[in-house]
């Protein structure tokens, strides 16, 4: 008896286990977890042109809805709806997919613009914020109604208006609302504003970089023999075609010359976001599944009574 039960014993420990049928998620697979990064794309993407990098936001947002609501109604391959799992899941898909890589995009980007302007006491950033000024006061100026020198005087005039005018918004800026500006870039040249108010004088390198853009744009406006590049003097004449007006054309030169200068310093950010992104997309996905979720977040939600685990103990 004995000598058979041994026998037994062994051909059961033998015995393969059994093979779990794996979860098959679509949505864990690209190409449909490649949406998932798609936000950090338009993150990137944003410094040169932020309605591109806003519509990007769709597919994302699409995607972590699909996830978390796939997530609610099963559990690898059984139906099983749980309110606390689908949290769970937003919770993660929050901190790996939208939060930290988009902070690490911010990061790459300021660091990469830092870099660029190294030699300069203005960031690229800086000189973009200041470009996008020079063009919007350009574009809505009376101009080639008004004299020139009244276009330099009136571009620092409005420049130091508008300072003084966010100045209260700007020194009540809580650690809350600069988290918010991480993630909304505002339309107001809020970083050159605050640096010019710390610094409130004509020598400010603010205030210098401005009046190098009036200069040049004075320059042209003045007499279109000051453009220098072939591509802007065929610029200038395709608009003295269409407008039949020297000064309009010299005008929508100065705006494609600023604009253009705008867009090849907006690449340094694009190129430093994408580059933080790669480097660090691994890392993240790392922290946030081995780190956060199972060091802080999951005990948490493991406290949480389950209404299913509360119907079994009851049957």
């Amino acid at each position: 008896m004995n000598q058979e039960y041994k026998i037994y014993s062994r051909f059961i420990s033998q015995k393969p286990a059994v093979k779990h049928k794996k979860n098959n998620d679509p949505l864990s697979k690209f190409p449909l977890r490649a949406c998932t990064y798609s936000n950090e794309v338009g993150a990137a993407i944003s410094p040169i042109n932020k309605t591109a990098g806003t519509l990007l936001w769709a597919p994302a947002l699409l995607y972590l809805g699909a996830d978390i609501y796939d997530k609610y109604k099963n559990e690898d391959t059984t139906y099983s709806p749980s309110a606390r799992r689908s949290l769970r899941q937003a919770v993660f898909q929050g901190l790996a997919s939208v939060i930290m890589p988009t902070l690490a995009i911010k990061a790459g980007q300021k660091i990469g613009v830092q870099l660029a302007g190294i030699s300069d006491s203005l960031s690229v950033s800086d000189k973009k914020e200041l470009i996008e000024f020079t063009m919007d006061y350009l574009t809505h100026s009376e101009y080639p109604k008004a004299d020139n020198k009244g276009f330099c005087d009136g571009l620092i005039d409005s420049f130091k208006q508008k300072a003084q005018e966010n100045k209260k918004s700007l020194e009540k800026k809580n650690v809350f609302s600069k988290i918010v500006g991480i993630f909304v870039e505002s339309e107001a040249p809020e970083a050159t504003m605050e640096r010019y108010l710390k610094n409130q004088n004509d020598k400010n390198p603010v205030i210098v970089y401005l009046k190098e853009q009036a200069n040049t744009a004075i320059s042209i406006m003045n007499d279109e023999k000051a453009i220098k590049s072939d591509k802007y003097k065929q610029y200038y004449v395709k608009s003295l075609i269409k407008f039949e007006d020297a000064a309009i054309a010299r005008k929508n030169t100065v705006l494609k010359l600023l604009k253009d200068k705008n867009i090849a310093k907006s690449i340094v950010a694009t190129i430093s976001g994408f580059v933080a992104l790669f480097l660090l997309i691994k890392p993240i996905d790392y922290f946030v599944e081995n780190i956060l979720m199972e060091k802080l977040v999951n005990p948490l939600f493991d406290k949480i009574p389950s209404k299913n685990k509360n119907k079994q103990e009851n049957q």
